[in-house]
């Protein structure tokens, strides 16, 4: 007798089975596996990937996903905090790399066809960079005010693996603007969420 194919459900990029609720499949950790042709990584290492989205809300913006499937913010504990302060190295460096990279405000847009073979700057070997290069300092150095690190809080989350978007202003357009606009329900700074994990009690 023929095995009985286990039932699941599609939720925001992730199959479950219906029986335990576990994760069946999810399209970013195929993503962050190399297994999705269509979305090209730009960095990985071992504890998170980035890849660019599929529709860039501002000049730079990138996606940093953990390789390990964590839901949402609402998943994370303080066990998370050396993950998400790793992200944060990794968006920051991106970050900093690429806008001096494309110049000024009115430089072209980062393409989203894959990286080139070879990079002009450091694609991510963070402790290299970290004490040989002026671009990425450390957690004191002041973050651009035209950077945002951030979620958005469920409902509002698009795919159910966590990812944390790294933009640098200005937006492409009003939707863009509204979407990742500071102090909105949707959206949770990546800060508000590391201090949630020491004061659960606080709002997030």
């Amino acid at each position: 007798m023929g095995s009985v194919q286990a039932r699941t459900r599609n939720r925001k990029g992730v199959t479950y089975s219906t029986d335990n609720n576990e994760v069946v499949d999810c399209l970013f950790c195929r993503i962050v596996r190399g297994e999705s042709p269509a979305n090209h990584l730009w960095y990985r290492d071992d504890q998170c990937a980035m890849f660019i989205p599929r529709g860039p809300a501002a000049r730079l913006h990138f996606l940093i996903v953990p390789l390990v499937h964590i839901r949402t913010i609402n998943s994370l504990t303080e066990e998370h905090r050396p993950l998400l302060e790793h992200m944060r190295k990794v968006a920051m460096e991106q970050l900093r790399v690429h806008a001096q990279h494309i110049g000024s405000a009115e430089a072209p847009l980062l393409p989203l066809a894959a990286p080139p073979d070879q990079y002009a700057f450091n694609r991510g070997h963070l402790p290299a960079l970290h004490s040989s290069s002026d671009v990425y300092k450390d957690e004191t150095t002041p973050i651009d005010l035209s950077f945002d690190l951030c979620f958005h809080r469920p409902p509002y989350n698009s795919i159910d693996h966590l990812h944390l978007h790294a933009l640098q202003k200005p937006h492409r357009t009003w939707r863009s603007r509204l979407m990742f606009t500071e102090n909105a329900p949707w959206h949770a700074s990546l800060d508000s969420v590391l201090h949630h994990l020491s004061s659960p009690k606080s709002k997030l």
